[in-house]
């Protein structure tokens, strides 16, 4: 009997709505609302004119921007027309960028105005990129052609294109600094297991704030969602505490994915209120570890179902903390339980399986994993690992354990470790410590090189306003907790830690503070 192939279509779902719900706001930003009559008539004629342009499977389209509608219709348009998307990390370097746009070989770039100049100086020479399709998706200019212009001569009809599920849908790169950045591929069938993932959430009705940048995965996790289900996104352009609670009580927003130390802030913020949240659902948290104690404030201050969620950007390794749940259960300090479907394993440095309470490399295998990384075929190779059935794991590079229950506890990035005197010290456990101490607000811990125990623990700390405690004193009191192997041998105070654009700690950059130079 021959099987008929499953496919899906953006195209559809976006022809249902804008015909069954044309008035209802599919994003407000800046307090501007854009309905889905409005919204979706312009996407159709960005996917229209790409198609014109000779646009379609098995090619890619690039998009370096701030958060904009105009960034995120264009996301949308590039999928209606059943091409990949690239969204560039506006953080990364220029020269990183075009090892992005080369790997991947995109055929058409669009560009808001903070980029543009390194556009004009960096990528006009790239191959791949048709002079026709290089676009501004604000300010045009000789090189960069107005794309509302462009996309106002193309057809506002459904471009009706189908997908099949193994086909390309994103790449996604991290925000490297030189070389070739990895490239991780999602298929359709990948980002369609986060639909049937938000099934029991309500994104068909929702109003979803989006404050972290659109081409991180991490907002992709609710963007997606919203676009398929036809939620109301609150764009935020770059995000600040004040602003975002301000936005929640403003929009009645009822669904929020936000970074741990979103979390911190917008608590901190002088405008926070309890009352403020009561419209809010679902709250979501990735990206880094959410700490037990920020867990039991927003289950505190709101009604929320709050999720975590522990997982890979390319796949494999996946968990789900219900926070509710955890506190129940005395479990607010995990990552939660693997999801559904999925499989996690825990090795030790000698590849062997460990068992409950045990820490070592968390590998794991689920419905979404990623088609591995372009062009890299031994990086792909080194995250696989296999089973005694031949079955497919992917590499985390964090350490953790399992207790008995199958609840997952992160210890430390692998490569985070400090390894002193012979002894693995988990970075994280001085943390804890430091992050407990009332005058500390934040700490990283990080390696220093040490001629005598081979590695050292050396804290940076962000200490809280009028503290006057010595640099020492915060050592001392913080090694009063610690065992002797762990303790720290110094901190450095600074005034805040680096991040990454969705808030994780730049540990590489820290360091960087003990490279010794010529």
């Amino acid at each position: 009997m021959r099987c008929e192939r499953v496919t899906i279509s953006l195209c559809e779902r976006l022809e249902q709505r804008r015909e069954s719900k044309p008035d209802a706001l599919a994003y407000i930003i800046d307090g501007v609302e854009r309905s889905n009559l409005n919204s979706i008539d312009h996407v159709f004629r960005i996917a229209n004119g790409l198609i014109a342009a000779g646009i379609g499977k098995g090619d890619r389209v690039a998009v370096l921007s701030r958060n904009s509608v105009e960034c995120a219709e264009v996301m949308t348009g590039i999928l209606c027309a059943g091409a990949s998307m690239v969204p560039v990390p506006n953080t990364a370097t220029p020269e990183a960028q075009r090892n992005m746009l080369l790997d991947s070989e995109v055929k058409g770039l669009f560009v808001s105005d903070q980029y543009r100049d390194a556009a004009l100086t960096n990528f006009l020479t790239l191959p791949s990129i048709s002079k026709a399709l290089r676009f501004a998706l604000e300010t045009p200019c000789e090189q960069f052609a107005d794309y509302h212009l462009w996309a106002e001569a193309f057809s506002s009809e459904s471009p009706d294109v189908h997908m099949e599920l193994d086909e390309e849908y994103d790449i996604l790169y991290s925000s490297g600094t030189t070389g070739i950045p990895k490239g991780i591929i999602h298929s359709h069938l990948a980002r369609n297991l986060l639909i049937s993932g938000t099934q029991s959430m309500a994104f068909d009705e929702a109003v979803v704030l989006t404050s972290t940048p659109l081409y991180s995965n991490t907002t992709i996790t609710t963007w997606w969602p919203s676009v398929w289900m036809g939620a109301t996104q609150v764009i935020m352009r770059k995000f600040n505490a004040e602003r975002a609670n301000a936005l929640i009580a403003e929009y009645g927003v009822t669904h929020a994915m936000l970074v741990p130390v979103q979390y911190q802030r917008m608590w901190a913020a002088e405008n926070h209120r309890p009352e403020n949240w009561r419209s809010v659902q679902w709250l979501l948290s990735t990206s880094a570890p959410l700490s037990a104690e920020m867990k039991k404030k927003i289950l505190r201050d709101t009604q929320a179902q709050l999720l975590e969620f522990y997982g890979l950007t390319e796949g494999g390794v996946a968990t789900t903390l219900v926070a509710r749940k955890a506190a129940e259960l005395g479990k607010l300090a995990s990552v939660g339980q693997v999801q559904a479907g999925g499989e996690l394993r825990i090795l030790g440095e000698g590849g062997e399986l460990l068992g409950p309470n045990e820490a070592g490399e968390i590998v794991g295998r689920t419905g979404i994993m990623s088609d591995g990384y372009l062009n890299r075929e031994e990086a792909t190779k080194a995250m696989h690992w296999f089973d005694e059935d031949g079955r497919l794991f992917y590499r985390s590079g964090d350490v953790g354990y399992l207790d008995e229950d199958g609840w997952l506890f992160l210890s430390d990035r692998i490569k985070d470790m400090i390894l002193s005197g012979g002894q693995n010290i988990y970075a994280t456990d001085l943390e804890h410590a430091l992050n407990a101490m009332s005058d500390v607000i934040e700490s990283a811990v990080v390696a220093k090189p040490s001629e005598q125990w081979g590695e050292t623990p050396w804290a940076f700390v962000v200490r809280r306003a009028g503290c006057d405690k010595t640099e020492d004193e915060i050592r001392l009191e913080a090694n009063e907790a610690l065992s002797p192997i762990q303790a720290i041998a110094g901190v450095t105070f600074m005034d805040e830690l680096p991040r990454s654009d969705i808030g994780k700690i730049l540990k590489r950059q820290l360091r960087d503070n003990f490279k010794v130079t010529a």
